[in-house]
């Protein structure tokens, strides 16, 4: 576990109940909450098709532009509403996720209608300033046009750091600090850190992307010209340029550095071997970046088999620790054991060979099929996540846009069984705390680690 998830309420199925954040806009409280819910997804479902049948009118340079500027905030906004979702779950099954999160950390957790306002507020306002951006383009009227994009990201960030009593002011400056710790990761690493942390690597692709736009509009060139030939702008923020896999790099680094002072606050030797991880995603992201300053024979023959190997072990390492470590599903463990005992069978009549099956708790909060899906749908996701990584790919918007929510997605589902697998830790050195994870089939208790020994195994389950 990592620092800080063990300071919380010790009161046993508390029922705990999350109070409104001070500060919410009146266009929030202004209207009931089943108006809202309906209100805003209609209003940015209406936005949206008005952008895809914008991009059928604009030119394929303007086109460029919206996804330079815009597509950057998407993910973002999706990963949001995939928490919201997650939360929403939590609060109707009454599993207590917030005792992952340090007892200063709880009293910052919006509950999931709170988010689900933020999630609708902050895609109509990118949504709105695309639509914008998108007319203004499609009726030649570039110069107001120029003025969307910064402005946009004027507001995000005004938003972010903002201190005036709008949209939950005690929560932004929690994120915002938890953001800072992060990216500046010299202290003790509480569960907040580590979570936005992993999160943040699954939007790698949606910070470089950030980085790119704001370079782009920081040149002082033209928002409407930055993409033309010979622009200067396209030469320092364009494909080639060194900002690209730096910053697809950082968030690895962060979490790379968050494992090793984890490791040297508590000795804990897996902490090393996540370092290690995180640290596969290095050569995938420079090999790929050699692609614009080498000949197209010499990527083919030299550079792009290394790329693909790279890539390999960057995605084998981590789906086994998804599977091993975060999750604590025993599979590739009780290969060795599962084919020896198959194969003793096997040469002694018993029958022939088989695969090794994944072993679970016995009393599991979802259902036994759940995490099989989880097994092989995050194989999937993550083959994909490997051409995320790599910046020869994003000439393809509808290509990189895809993956790039498939990533989102991966991270929202290794989300509850991330969750899951902390909340059996917690409640089993804390068992003064209750029960905090209820069974698939009703109550239950944890029992403790996966990783079984043999004479444990009847107490495990086994997925078909």
């Amino acid at each position: 576990m990592e620092a800080g998830a063990l300071e919380i309420d010790a009161k046993p199925n508390s029922g705990r109940r999350f109070k409104t954040a001070s500060g919410t806009s009146s266009l929030l409280s202004s209207l009931p909450l089943s108006a809202r819910s309906f209100i805003w997804p209609a209003l940015n479902a209406v936005l949206v098709l008005y952008i895809i049948k914008l991009l059928q009118i604009v030119s394929r340079k303007h086109a460029d532009l919206f996804f330079l500027y815009y597509q950057p905030f998407l993910p973002m906004i999706a990963m949001l509403w995939f928490w919201a979702i997650a939360v929403f779950y939590f609060e109707q099954r009454s599993i207590r996720y917030d005792v992952c999160f340090s007892s200063e950390d709880q009293r910052h957790l919006l509950p999931s209608h709170s988010l689900f306002s933020i999630s609708n507020i902050l895609g109509t306002l990118v949504l709105s300033s695309s639509v914008l951006f998108l007319f203004q383009c499609s009726t030649g009227n570039l110069s107001a046009a120029a003025f969307q994009p910064p402005l946009i990201y004027l507001a995000m960030l005004l938003l972010l750091i903002f201190p005036g009593a709008i949209l939950f002011p005690d929560n932004r400056r929690f994120f915002s600090t938890t953001l800072w710790r992060v990216f500046t990761p010299i202290r003790g690493v509480t569960w907040a850190d580590f979570l936005l942390a992993d999160i943040l690597t699954s939007l790698a692709k949606a910070l470089s992307d950030t980085e790119r736009a704001v370079c782009h509009l920081m040149t002082g060139e033209s928002v409407m010209e930055v993409l033309n030939p010979g622009s200067p702008a396209l030469q320092l923020c364009g494909d080639a340029s060194w900002i690209i896999p730096v910053g697809l790099a950082l968030p690895y680094l962060f979490r790379l550095i968050q494992c090793l002072r984890v490791y040297r606050d508590t000795g804990a030797k897996p902490q090393v071997w996540n370092a290690i991880k995180y640290s596969t995603a290095f050569p995938v992201i420079a090999l790929s970046a050699v692609r614009y300053h080498t000949t197209q024979e010499t990527w083919r023959s030299t550079w792009k088999p290394m790329w693909l190997l790279a890539a390999a072990i960057n995605s084998g390492y981590s789906y086994f620790w998804d599977i091993e470590r975060d999750w604590e599903i025993s599979f590739f463990s009780r290969m060795g054991k599962d084919w020896g005992i198959s194969s003793s069978r096997h040469m002694g009549g018993g029958g022939g060979i088989t695969l090794p099956q994944p072993q679970l708790q016995s009393l599991l909060l979802f259902p036994k099929g759940f995490y099989l899906y989880l097994m092989l749908s995050n194989f999937i996701l993550r083959q994909a996540w490997t051409y995320k990584l790599s910046p020869h790919l994003r000439n393809n918007h509808l290509i990189v846009f895809c993956i790039v929510i498939l990533e989102v997605f991966r991270r929202f589902q290794w989300l509850f069984v991330r969750i899951e697998v902390e909340l059996r830790k917690i409640q089993a050195v804390r068992p003064e705390v209750g029960q905090l994870v209820p069974a698939a089939g009703g109550g239950g208790h944890s029992l403790g680690h996966s990783h079984s020994s043999d004479s444990d195994l009847d107490k495990t389950v086994s997925l078909k």
